[in-house]
């Protein structure tokens, strides 16, 4: 699969962590589809319980990224706004004190 994307080599990481995603997403798919069957009112799955869980479950958990027109837009309206300019401070710089934890 990876190799079909153009990647050649990866973390070693990388596999186990596919692996697992794709056993959570078709363990949710077909336990969802499996109320939509015990809703319907059969007992087996059947191809359009199936559908309707994937559907369901794209509608719910993947979200398309915003236009890159969009995104140009907002980074240059924040990029207009200036920096603070850095103080004449020596020394290592700690958040105030109610944002510590040693506080």
């Amino acid at each position: 699969m990876l190799q079909t994307a153009g990647i050649h080599d990866c973390d070693e990481q990388v596999i186990p962590m596919l692996l697992e995603f794709g056993y959570r997403y078709v363990t949710d798919v077909l336990t969802e589809a499996l109320l939509f069957a015990d809703h319907a009112g059969h007992a087996d799955i059947n191809t359009d319980d199936v559908k309707l869980a994937i559907q369901s479950r794209v509608n719910h958990s993947f979200t398309a990224p915003p236009p890159k027109d969009f995104l140009l837009e907002l980074a240059a309206k924040k990029n207009e706004q200036p920096l603070p300019l850095v103080g004449e401070k020596y020394g290592l710089r700690l958040p105030p004190q109610q944002f510590t934890l040693t506080n």
